[in-house]
């Protein structure tokens, strides 16, 4: 009898352990699913959610397990990726951290803030013009956006990502120029960074980078036009590989050709080796450089010397135009 007793209550608790793994077992998200919880939801909200969304199977079991957690006030917005049988313990601490769906974010050296705000609108992050606004027109903050790869999340704001580019640029810059950045020294470093947003579109090298500084700088202090074809680019708004006559007179502060003097500022956003370039230029005889097609450029120290490298590396079905300097 003692015996029978034994095996009923055996089996009454293998029972409630296979009643309670049903209940508790995560359904199956075959397809990875992407739930956003919105601002101010209750954990009654997001647990309806996420039961609607099959991320869960029961909601009074989520509100339970959040309940004994103490983390029913702590569930936070946001866009969160689930896939395949994910524990209701997991699900709960993956809202309660925050860990929502980021998007990685590649930004070349030498973009422009409107380059991007084009790498930004694809990644479906942030309106392209919306960004343009903020950081460009606004901000003014062109030349200090940092070119990196960044984890944004999925929902995020123009202001932090260009908050997230904008401090990663100056502590880069900060770490090579050796001091902070300051009211007081702002110009100069505006200027220093404006000098390596023209070394980073006129070199493909880094051997060639502190060679072309030092070019710019010499210029600048004999009050030679820096004549950039770079800047005219930017100041067009069109890529070419080369410029015609008509694009040396566009009439922009950023025509390096017609205005001496460094243009209103940086034409892009300069990398590490460019803003490096800038800050330890290279004292050569070197005055003048064309590029010689493949890349890389060819340094002359006088005028005559480089009209003959502008005839022997341009074909003759452009010499109407002109490359940098």
């Amino acid at each position: 009898m003692k015996s029978k007793l034994i095996s009923v209550i055996l089996s009454v608790l293998i029972l409630g352990v296979i009643i309670i793994k049903l209940v508790t077992l995560p359904p199956e998200v075959k397809t990875a699913k992407l739930v956003e919880i919105p601002e101010g939801a209750t954990a009654v909200d997001v647990a309806k959610l996420l039961e609607e969304k099959g991320v869960i199977k029961n909601d009074d079991w989520f509100l339970y397990l959040t309940r004994r957690y103490n983390v029913q006030e702590k569930l936070q917005a946001g866009i969160y990726e689930f896939s395949g049988r994910t524990p209701l313990k997991e699900v709960i601490r993956k809202i309660a951290r925050g860990e929502v769906i980021l998007v990685r974010v590649t930004v070349p050296e030498g973009s422009t803030i409107k380059d991007i705000a084009d790498i930004l609108e694809r990644k479906e992050l942030v309106p392209k013009e919306e960004f343009i606004k903020y950081a460009l027109e606004n901000k003014k903050l062109e030349g200090m956006l940092f070119p990196d790869t960044y984890l944004f999340p999925h929902k995020t704001s123009v202001e932090a990502i260009a908050s997230t580019m904008y401090k990663r640029f100056k502590n880069v810059f900060e770490e090579l120029y050796g001091e902070p950045i300051t009211d007081a020294n702002f110009k100069k470093v505006k200027e220093i960074v404006t000098v390596a947003s023209i070394v980073e579109k006129e070199a493909m090298y880094d051997s060639e980078r502190r060679i072309i500084a030092g070019i710019i700088y010499k210029r600048l202090k004999r009050n030679i036009p820096i004549q950039s074809c770079a800047t005219v680019i930017y100041a067009t708004g069109k890529s070419k590989s080369r410029l015609s006559t008509s694009d040396l007179k566009v009439k922009s502060p950023y025509n390096t050709y017609i205005h001496r003097g460094l243009p209103p500022g940086p034409i892009c956003n300069p990398g590490f080796s460019s803003l490096k370039a800038a800050l330890n230029p290279e004292k050569t005889d070197y005055l003048y450089f064309v590029s010689m097609g493949d890349g890389r450029n060819y340094f002359s120290k006088t005028y005559n010397e480089h009209l003959i490298a502008i005839k022997t590396f341009l074909s003759s079905n452009t010499t109407s135009e002109t490359t940098s300097f």
